[in-house]
């Protein structure tokens, strides 16, 4: 297969169908902005490029349009989603009633295993920063903040998670992109991006929730702010 990536989620997904590899594969192309927020999107164009059929191509494109980040319009024409302020505002809204109540509950049961891994990610977003390296930079950080949600022993608040994923994985990546592409180290948020992931690392150490609570929530503050920075490459 000529998609040198598209052959890299087959083989990390073996047991796949093609159109969920095929979903795997846009998803990872769309949130990581390789294709543009407002990029037409045609399904012949895309099955000769992936040498898949359109059936299999039409099932992936489902799947993103549940995950809101392809929209149909009229004639049936389809986009990538835009990035859009006020979505992005709602979008860190939700995830902070999310992940503080997440968090919550998590320092009742937090594991030290869950903390070294949350310390392991908090090493690994510092270092893809310092690197100027986006895929680690962005894994790191979805995945720190993934064991919050994953660990809090509540499945109902993991289900709620998961129904708006797709849309916070995109605006968390646009924020890792801002972060990796700015050269200077006085950046606003440069510093306190990588110091607050291991404030909250120490703040989970206590389990005290109301100390937990305030990092995160200024932590997803700053995020908010990082995205809506005046004077970034990309605008909203």
């Amino acid at each position: 297969m000529a998609n040198s990536t598209l052959q890299t989620f087959i083989e990390r997904y073996p047991f796949d169908t093609l159109s969920t590899v095929a979903y795997r594969y846009l998803y990872d192309q769309i949130i990581t902005l390789k294709i543009k927020p407002g990029a037409k999107l045609n399904i012949s164009q895309l099955a000769n490029e992936l040498d898949m059929s359109r059936t299999t191509i039409r099932e992936a494109i489902t799947l993103l349009i549940a995950d809101k980040l392809v929209v149909r319009q009229e004639g049936s024409k389809l986009r990538i989603s835009a990035l859009n302020a006020s979505e992005m505002f709602d979008v860190y809204h939700a995830r902070r009633i999310l992940e503080l109540q997440a968090a919550h509950i998590l320092c009742e049961f937090i594991t030290d295993d869950e903390i070294a891994l949350m310390q392991k990610y908090a090493e690994g977003f510092q270092r893809g920063i310092e690197m100027r390296e986006y895929f680690p930079t962005f894994e790191a950080d979805k995945n720190f903040h993934r064991v919050i949600i994953d660990c809090c022993r509540n499945d109902f608040i993991k289900t709620m998670h998961q129904s708006i994923a797709g849309i916070i994985d995109r605006y968390q990546s646009y924020g890792t992109v801002i972060l990796t592409s700015k050269a200077e180290d006085h950046y606003p948020y440069f510093t306190s991006a990588i110091n607050q992931h291991f404030m909250l690392v120490n703040a989970f150490k206590t389990r005290i929730p109301d100390h937990v609570a305030y990092i995160l929530g200024r932590h997803l503050d700053d995020a908010t702010k990082i995205c809506s920075y005046p004077g970034t490459e990309l605008k909203l």
